[in-house]
């Protein structure tokens, strides 16, 4: 990349047109390594607060994310699923981002297979079935 203005525009295009709508802080400091990563970053948060999107930094699995989203609530996720995945949060805090699969399900039973498994198809939940737990998933984080 020749500048920095350059860099920036095709940043911003990969972080809009990345279906995942996140991307790994590694990998942005990868394809910035010639210039200063807070100065880029601060730049591509501008450039898409600009446009009506934020991005947002969280870590999952020991690795830093940034996510892309768009000012206001996710309209595809009801109020309920919104009030789920706030105490699911609420409780990963708690114990370190590992909730044991059969305490939420035993505490969600009647909503599990609507709210829950919803909150999974859609990866704002992460279910790890050879562990045996839960872990809310950067998009998840990210609507918070």
């Amino acid at each position: 990349m020749k500048n920095i203005n350059e860099l920036l525009k095709n940043l911003t295009k990969l972080i809009l047109t990345n279906p995942q709508k996140m991307i790994r802080e590694d990998d942005l400091k990868n394809l910035s390594k010639d210039f200063n990563f807070e100065e880029v970053i601060s730049q591509i948060y501008m450039n898409l607060k600009n446009i009506g999107f934020e991005l947002i930094k969280t870590k999952f699995l020991e690795q830093q994310f940034y996510i892309l989203t768009s000012e206001g609530k996710d309209d595809s996720i009801t109020p309920s699923q919104y009030g789920a995945l706030a105490l699911i949060i609420a409780l990963s805090k708690e114990i370190d981002g590992n909730i044991k699969l059969s305490e939420l399900k035993e505490i969600f039973k009647e909503v599990w297979d609507t709210d829950i498994q919803t909150l999974i198809d859609r990866d704002y939940l992460r279910k790890f079935d050879e562990l045996g737990i839960v872990k809310v998933a950067p998009l998840g984080k990210a609507i918070m």
